[in-house]
């Protein structure tokens, strides 16, 4: 009844499809119930939508919209909602996928939900601009918009992605068109609804700062934000240390300190992996991908002396003039020297030697050599701006029914791969997170979840770690061992400090709702939308 009546509403301006698992299952094994998903072409029916939804409140008919922008949310929820108890449509807004506005001079830029990172790096291509797409490891068709909201974060010079968003529009719960004070200002100056350059430059506006409770939360259908891209610098150099000892981590995370502390701004956000994170990256799974079992030590091992994998692996970027990038390689060869065991540039002639051999000669005895260097320049485009899948196949790493390949685009969650995260901050400070290395690897393999590490320094001063929980999708109890591996994680890292900054939609309904924080946050999502009409459980477990 609802999905006809809905098609009736939407006419030729939306599809408004039936629910299956196929199309919008995800990695992490939850169940949702979604009445249909209604997929707009045209913004004028998602007001359309809003007020439909509003006048049949308290009726069998009543529903929730819950927008999405590409659905690849993966191991966080992916294209399901975080409603469970009330009707569900699903808003799928990736058609909406124009790019609205360019200053190519300064590299301001519109765009709608369904831009993905490919077809904003395809579009400033086109343009011959020097601009860097703000990427993620989730891949070339994943939303720009919905990462930044998300307040998500890369490893390009702006890594905090909602840092370089300058203003979001989109329709509010009373079907009230969201706009800022200053666009406000020019259009009653202007008598039209035309363009404010100062709108889509400068942040903060006039006022109690809104734009952020549009962020992490369901108080609007955003349909539109402008971004301020990052320049590519002259000169880009990308820098890898190793260290061998098993007691590295002091050596290795004082050298990610000193760095920040001499070279931040020169500087982008600094990964330090641990063996076994790259081992999944440059090996298969010597147990086998449909096994439930964590690597032997042994295997471990094995891994490592055949890709010559070290206890930590240090990875960061220079970005500057050629001076500043020659300048910043000098200092950060002198602040490794007596810690790292081995450091390399990719400026240098012993890589880019390396890279035009294994090209051109086809010998087994370089095969490994060769693929390490082909996930060098992988890592090292998405270090500058170009979307890349060198991270997907680890979400591949216990599916025995699919293959990561790279020659077509991969989407875990229709492949059946099992992914769940564990995304903390941590103190970063060397004594926390050597307990957070223990925590981890103590709690992990209790549950036959491996244990791989990364550090995400963000700066100095800030440190994330993600955790994949990696699973078979199709093994009931390999998903039970994944959620309760999460809980563990979560439930003993909230008692050593460690707080995790993304929530999937099961964790954002267990939210403390007799919080003070939650309560005001709840009272803002209660004025703004009280029939709860948008995404009403979306970081918001209190309904006043």
């Amino acid at each position: 009844m609802l999905i006809e009546e809905l098609k009736s509403l939407v006419k030729e301006n939306a599809d408004v499809l039936p629910y299956s698992e196929s199309n919008t299952s995800g990695t992490e094994g939850f169940k949702r119930d979604v009445a249909c998903i209604v997929r707009p072409i045209t913004l004028g029916v998602i007001q359309e939508l809003i007020k439909f939804a509003g006048s049949v409140v308290n009726t069998p008919n009543q529903f929730s919209l819950y927008p999405i922008s590409s659905g690849k949310n993966w191991g966080y929820g992916s294209s399901m909602p975080s409603t469970v108890e009330e009707k569900v449509v699903l808003l799928d807004l990736c058609a909406l996928n124009d790019i609205t506005y360019f200053d190519e001079e300064n590299g301001v830029i519109s765009i709608q939900p369904g831009v993905t990172q490919s077809a904003l790096f395809e579009y400033l291509s086109s343009k011959q601009t020097s601009y860097m797409v703000p990427v993620t490891g989730a891949g070339p068709t994943t939303s720009i918009l919905s990462n930044a909201l998300e307040r998500g974060y890369g490893i390009t010079p702006i890594a905090d992605h909602f840092t370089s968003v300058m203003s979001i529009k989109g329709f509010l719960a009373d079907g009230s068109f969201y706009q800022s004070s200053l666009q406000c200002m020019s259009d009653m100056a202007n008598g039209d609804n035309s363009e404010c350059y100062v709108d889509k430059t400068f942040k903060w506006k006039h006022g109690p700062y809104l734009d952020g409770i549009f962020t992490q939360s369901g108080n609007m259908i955003v349909t539109e934000i402008t971004l301020s891209l990052a320049r590519v610098k002259p000169a880009f150099d990308s820098f890898y240390m190793r260290f061998f000892d098993k007691e590295s981590f002091n050596n290795a995370y004082a050298v990610v300190k000193e760095i920040f502390h001499n070279l931040e701004g020169v500087v982008g956000s600094i990964n330090l992996m641990d063996k076994r994170r790259v081992a999944a990256m440059v090996a298969d799974n010597p147990q086998g991908c449909g096994s439930h079992k964590v690597m032997t030590d042994e295997q471990v091992d094995a891994i490592s002396k055949h890709y010559d994998v070290p206890e930590w692996t240090l990875v960061g970027t220079v970005y500057g003039t050629h001076s500043v990038a020659k300048a910043a390689k000098s200092d950060i060869k002198k602040i490794a020297k007596g810690k790292a065991d081995q450091v390399l540039f990719s400026s240098d002639l012993l890589v880019r030697l390396g890279q035009v051999v294994t090209r051109r000669l086809s010998l087994p005895i370089l095969d490994s050599a060769r693929e390490q260097l082909e996930k060098l320049s992988a890592g090292m485009e998405v270090m500058q701006g170009k979307p890349s899948q060198v991270a997907l196949p680890l979400a591949y790493w216990r599916n025995p029914r699919v293959r990561p390949d790279k020659s077509r685009l991969m989407n875990p969650a229709k492949d059946g791969c099992g992914l769940l995260w564990y995304a903390p901050l941590v103190p970063a400070k060397v004594s926390s997170m050597k307990a957070f290395i223990e925590m981890v690897r103590s709690i992990t393999p209790k549950y036959n979840i491996e244990p791989m590490i990364t550090f995400t320094n963000l700066s100095g001063i800030s440190t994330d770690s993600t955790i994949p929980i990696v699973f078979d999708l199709e093994n009931p109890k390999a998903v039970e061992d994944a959620h309760a591996c999460l809980q563990a994680l979560f439930d003993e890292g909230l008692k050593q400090g460690f707080i995790p900054y993304r929530l999937n939609i099961q964790q954002q309904l267990e939210l403390d709702a007799n919080s003070t924080f939650w309560k005001t946050a709840g009272k803002i999502a209660h004025a703004l939308d009280p029939a709860g009409i948008i995404s009403p459980d979306r970081y918001n477990p209190y309904k006043p």
